[in-house]
Formats: C-alpha cells, sequence, structure tokens
C-alpha cells in the first residue's frame, strides 16, 4: 500500500525571513487601492495644515491624510469603533498599504485620532471642505445635477455611556431667600443661582428613570436619550442625508440634535444640494408618506 506523500507544515516556514514588498502582497483590484487614487491627499494635506504648528521641537504629528484614511476605512469596512479599526490594519495588509505604513511600522494609537476630532479640528470645517471637495468633483464629472434628491435621517450613536447622564438643574428667580433680586450677600453685582428644595414625602423612594428633559450627559451635552421597544437605552445625534437617485451620490448631510421633527432639517437640505449643483427647488412627500417623514421625495 503506498503513502502519499505531503509536505509537512510544522510552521518552521512561517519564520523565515524573506524580502518581500508590502504592494506586491495586495491585489491590483482592492477596493481601498481604487478609493486611494480617486482623492487629492494632498489637498487633504493642504486643508488640515493650519492646524498644525510649523517646525519646533518635539515629536512630528500624524499625517492629517493617514487620519482621514482611517475615518474611511472606519465606515467603509463597517468597523464599530476606531480600536477596531487599528486592530484589524495590524494583520490587514490591504489597510496597512492604505494608511501608507510598512510591514513592521506600529500604527498610530486610537487617541490620537480621538485628540483629532475632539481637540485639534473640533468646530472647524475641515471635514465639510473634504466633502465639498469630493463632491465637487463628481459635479465635474456630471453625477451631480438631476430633479430628484432622496432624504432620510438615521440615529448615530453618541460617543457617551448612559453613566455620564446627571440631573439637569435650572435655577429658579431669585436667589432663594424670598426677596427676588438674586443678590449676593455681599451686595456685589454678581448674581448667583438658587436651588428649590423638594416637598418632604413618605414610603419607598421611588424609581427614577432618566429622560431628555430631566437629565444632561456630563461628555456629550448634545447627545439625546433614545430607546426604542426591544433595543437597549442608548445616546445619540441624528444625521441627515441627501442622495441624488439617479447616480447614488450623497450631495448634501447635516448633523442635529435627536429631537424634534425629522422634516425640520428638509429647507436647509435643500439650499445645500443646490448649492452643489442638484436642480431640487421644493419638497413633496410621497403618496405613502406622511409630510413630517423624513425619507420623503424632493422633486424640482
Amino acid at each position: 500500500m503506498a503513502l502519499a506523500a505531503f509536505a509537512v507544515r510544522s510552521g518552521e516556514q512561517s519564520r523565515q525571513v524573506q524580502m518581500v514588498c508590502l504592494d506586491d502582497l495586495v491585489p491590483l483590484d482592492d477596493d481601498l487601492r481604487r478609493i486611494e487614487a480617486l482623492v487629492d491627499w494632498d489637498h487633504v494635506r493642504e486643508t488640515a495644515r493650519p492646524f498644525y504648528r510649523a517646525g519646533g521641537a518635539g515629536r512630528q504629528g500624524i499625517d492629517p491624510a493617514v487620519l482621514v484614511k482611517l475615518a474611511l476605512v472606519l465606515a467603509w469596512r463597517g468597523l464599530p469603533s476606531m480600536r477596531e479599526t487599528l486592530r484589524v490594519a495590524c494583520t490587514d495588509m490591504s489597510i496597512r498599504r492604505f494608511l501608507g505604513f510598512g510591514l513592521t511600522e506600529r500604527l498610530p494609537d486610537h487617541s490620537t485620532f480621538s485628540h483629532a476630532q475632539t481637540k485639534r479640528f473640533a468646530d472647524s470645517s475641515v471635514f465639510e471642505q473634504l466633502f465639498t471637495a469630493v463632491l465637487r468633483q463628481c459635479t465635474d464629472a456630471g453625477l451631480v445635477g438631476g430633479r430628484r434628491l432622496l432624504v432620510d435621517g438615521t440615529h448615530i450613536e453618541a460617543d457617551a455611556a448612559l453613566k455620564s447622564l446627571r440631573a439637569e438643574l435650572a435655577p429658579v428667580d431669585g436667589d432663594g431667600d424670598g426677596d427676588g433680586d438674586g443678590s449676593v450677600a455681599d451686595g456685589s453685582d454678581e448674581r448667583r443661582p438658587a436651588l428649590a428644595l423638594a416637598e418632604p414625602r413618605s414610603g419607598p423612594t421611588p424609581r427614577r428613570v432618566a429622560s431628555n428633559a430631566t437629565a444632561v450627559s456630563l461628555t456629550d451635552p448634545d447627545a439625546k436619550l433614545r430607546h426604542k421597544p426591544g433595543h437597549r437605552t442608548h445616546l445619540v445625534h441624528r444625521g441627515q442625508v441627501a442622495v441624488d437617485p439617479k447616480h447614488r451620490v450623497i450631495v448634501a448631510v447635516k448633523a442635529e440634535r435627536a429631537t424634534g421633527s425629522e422634516a425640520d432639517c428638509l429647507t436647509d437640505i435643500v439650499m445645500r444640494a443646490r448649492f452643489a449643483g442638484h436642480a431640487v427647488a421644493s419638497w413633496r412627500p410621497t403618496a405613502a408618506m406622511p409630510a413630517k417623514t423624513p425619507t420623503s421625495r424632493l422633486r424640482g
């Protein structure tokens, strides 16, 4: 009886030192390769340059193009967090090549991306400028300019935990001593809020349920509580997205608090879409949708 010949894979082969090129390990039709060729990354760097200090001693900052690429990878791959994105990037050759890091180079820490979001680029228009630049390329290519526009809103989970909620106390009129003048004892002009005492009660302490009317997050005051039957309660924001359905191009976006009617943003969304070159002029809901439904069809 003849025995089949085969090569034993003991693991020693994986410990061999080899000369390899990372670019050769990524297929030519890789999706991140295609994205890389479509974006002007030098424009990304120039847009973010005002937020970096020129020269000076110390460690150099992370290339802003890398930060934008990380955000792209997170969204494109559908990963849950920047921590997970960087964990996957450690062993994913496609992501490493897209970021411009070699096989043995250490990737940025997730806190670097967090600092850029909450500190360096906070309250700036960097990401809006980049969105506008990409949208301009789509317009020049003839992908924007139809007469129909689809708008939909979605809840985006806030980066804040429920344990960050605290009761929101509003000041009462006066300073609490009954005279209603609100002045302090030393006679200065400084006014101070006063707290009202709760009425005495008896019996067991009632179970307190937080709501948007009674609590606010200390880490993200703009986040709002959302609870849906069968789902966990969490803090969210709301994002509105307008899409040209013919070429499936996003022509306008808007971030807002998750309160009020979702249709309140339509006027602003239409103005942004028209600024991008879209021909929509007014909005009208479809027959199966009420006027206050954000998933509306906008027509010129």
